[in-house]
């Protein structure tokens, strides 16, 4: 059977403006969390160095800028143009955040174990943690339905060793001990058993925030399908 000489060409399927805005975003958005995660590494450890005095201010909005930048792109990406695949390696990057919050939650209490007597360093370390801690947040607001419950353990397991680690320092290991670095250890323990028992209850604390962010996208998103 011949087909007929007269039948048009197959057109190609073209690719959607909407389609090419999804992938733009997911690039951009993307790049900036890889460029917001390898700066921010490299602050926690000049931070972290007692020898490193210089340019923290500096380093300290490039990395914020960064993550905006990612975190609204991604925004854009999933809330406006549906993107499919960023929900994905977001979550995957969620776990990773998580386990950097650990880490850096780690190399904290390892100094702080040595009881540090300027005033400062103590600062320091809880506006390092504070900032993981936000950083983490920000993840999780991305999706409009994310279950806290399972970041919790980790932290809760966390926060059992540093008060195994008090108890060994204050009661055990007493050759060197600074009693008065007690008040120290305790509102980093309270803050870090607070922060991990309400997202084990999981008792929608973002929930309020969460939905004013979707209301917002959810406008710009129905205005773009109707230009479309």
């Amino acid at each position: 059977m011949r087909h007929s000489h007269n039948q048009p060409p197959t057109q190609p399927r073209k690719v959607s403006q909407r389609g090419l805005l999804s992938i733009a975003m997911l690039m951009v958005s993307l790049g900036a969390f890889v460029f917001a995660a390898l700066g921010g590494i490299k602050l926690v450890f000049d931070i972290l160095d007692e020898h490193t005095v210089a340019g923290r201010g500096a380093q300290v909005v490039t990395v914020v800028l960064a993550y905006f930048v990612g975190w609204f792109t991604a925004m854009v990406a999933i809330r406006v143009y549906g993107n499919l695949i960023l929900p994905i390696l977001l979550r995957w990057a969620t776990w990773g955040c998580l386990i950097g919050v650990c880490y850096l939650y780690i190399l904290i209490l390892q100094r702080m174990y040595l009881q540090p007597d300027n005033f400062g360093t103590f600062v320091k370390y809880l506006t390092l943690i504070t900032r993981g801690l936000g950083a983490l947040v920000g993840l999780l607001l991305i999706f409009e339905d994310h279950d806290l419950r399972p970041f919790s353990i980790p932290l809760l397991i966390l926060c059992l060793y540093q008060l195994g680690q008090i108890v060994f320092r204050y009661v055990f290991d007493t050759g060197d001990v600074n009693p008065s670095f007690l008040w120290k250890d305790l509102i980093l323990f309270f803050g870090m058993a607070a922060v991990s028992s309400f997202m084990l209850a999981h008792r929608g604390l973002l929930d309020p925030l969460r939905s004013q962010i979707t209301n917002y996208f959810d406008h710009n998103s129905t205005a773009i399908r109707t230009e479309d």
